[in-house]
């Protein structure tokens, strides 16, 4: 049995013919050798524009897709290693509205035919990101002819071969411009034996197979797989007591400590705590752990939820002569220049302290492949916005603000993927004027109880 678990979900790789697409561009590893220049009318005025970005090159952004309006202006753009304009899918209706929308497929592994997902963009009543979803999900019309999108959502790594991954399944709509988790309509259906995983999971767990388990036996890849797809997919349909059953059903002592009952209880609590936290503090509670482990639970620190795409510049209302501001600051120390800093930003008011504040976040561009966005904090003087940091703006994929404050700014602490198994923590200090690095610190986050976490030396 493999005694290291992740709280990873695993990256499958995608042989599916769409990623090979008519209007596509591929850096490597792909067939399409030219990765030629492609352009193609929609409707309404709009175009597409597919093929190498400009200043491309081997690290996530080597192909970009642009959506244009009659006047020539990109309305909507995505770069990643790879981009595929998806004519499959593009011409549905997703949100309701009537409305057709436009789909790519992007690659923001780097190549690694791990982590393609789907762009779905409105075009009415501006163009804007509907959502994204990873490749694989499946879109299907239900009986009044409403799309409804399936989302397979894979769980703990470690304790299967990556062939047998436990995961279950998520149905989601999109209302009001965003995906609404619409699982519980379906659980009937997921939850029976019409369903083929369903059905396959139970024929695993025979009378025979559960007497072994709770003899002590090792549970093999099958079972193990079955086991925590069942504990999943009652989760996701607010069973909890039937998740809880097919937890208790992994044996309680397996001669590895980590993957001992408990241990697997606490890195499952881990893997679902964001959405059922409620259900992860009753295992923790089980399993002998007073509370989830936080980021950095010995300091008070108010991490902020990721920006949505309605954070715009005017839903913060900031006048177009503060827009320009704070664009001019931003395009000064940004490591990239979108076409549209308008689409490309969003903002989101926040308190510093003793002063008004802004998050100013990239989304595209501003990007890399593992998830981490040029961030910038703003700070309002009389009159003005004044850009936090001095140099280049951090690239992160977490961030808030520490209580403890600094000539009455608060401290602001970021982290940063930079690998999947650890991530690295900034935390600045105001020092009257900007934001200075004030300490560094490199965390495991896939270390089982805990997080672990080392304080290094800032660079």
């Amino acid at each position: 049995m493999v005694v290291i678990l992740s709280l990873v979900p695993a990256l499958r790789a995608q042989d599916d013919e769409r990623l090979a697409g008519k209007i596509s561009c591929h850096r490597a590893m792909v067939e399409d050798p030219e990765n030629r220049s492609y352009t193609k009318k929609l409707w309404d005025g709009y175009e597409i524009s597919l093929g190498p970005a400009r200043n491309g090159g081997v690290d996530g952004n080597g192909c970009t897709a642009a959506i244009y309006n009659s006047g020539g202006q990109v309305v909507f753009r995505t770069t990643g290693f790879s981009v595929v304009f998806d004519e499959n899918h593009t011409g549905q209706d997703f949100d309701g509205d009537g409305k057709a929308e436009v789909v790519f497929i992007t690659d923001t592994g780097g190549g690694m035919h791990c982590c393609w997902a789907y762009d779905v963009v409105s075009l009415f009543p501006k163009p804007h990101r509907l959502f994204d979803i990873d490749f694989g999900a499946r879109f299907e019309r239900d009986k009044l002819g409403k799309m409804l999108i399936w989302e397979r959502i894979p769980g703990l790594t470690g304790l299967t071969t990556e062939a047998r991954i436990p995961a279950g399944e998520k149905v989601f709509r999109v209302n009001q411009g965003r995906l609404v988790d619409t699982t519980l309509e379906f659980c009937s259906q997921i939850l029976s034996p019409n369903d083929a995983d369903y059905n396959e999971h139970q024929r695993v767990l025979e009378p025979e197979n559960i007497r072994k388990l709770v003899a002590g036996s090792e549970p093999d890849d099958e079972t193990s797989s079955a086991l925590l797809s069942l504990a999943y997919q009652y989760a996701f349909c607010g069973q909890f007591d039937k998740a809880l059953h097919y937890l208790n059903l992994w044996p309680e002592e397996t001669g590895h400590p980590q993957t001992a009952r408990k241990q697997v209880q606490v890195t499952f609590a881990e893997s679902i705590k964001k959405d059922y936290p409620d259900f992860a503090a009753r295992l923790l509670s089980l399993s002998g752990v007073a509370t989830a482990p936080a980021r950095s639970s010995t300091q008070r620190i108010d991490w902020l939820k990721e920006l949505s795409v309605n954070e715009t510049f005017v839903a913060a209302k900031l006048t177009a002569a503060e827009q320009k501001q704070i664009v001019d600051q931003v395009e000064n120390t940004s490591f990239d220049a979108p076409d549209s800093w308008e689409t490309e930003l969003r903002v989101r008011r926040v308190s510093l302290g003793e002063s008004d504040g802004l998050i100013v976040r990239g989304t595209r561009l501003l990007c890399g492949g593992t998830g981490n966005c040029e961030t910038w904090v703003f700070r309002r003087s009389p009159g003005k916005w004044l850009n936090m940091f001095e140099e280049k703006a951090p690239i992160v994929s977490g961030f808030g603000f520490e209580q403890e404050t600094s000539g009455g700014i608060k401290n602001f602490l970021v982290s940063a993927n930079s690998s999947a198994a650890k991530e690295s923590r900034r935390s600045f200090k105001f020092d009257g004027k900007v934001y200075r690095q004030s300490q560094c610190y490199e965390v495991s986050i896939d270390y089982p109880a805990a997080e672990k976490i080392e304080k290094v030396s800032c660079k």
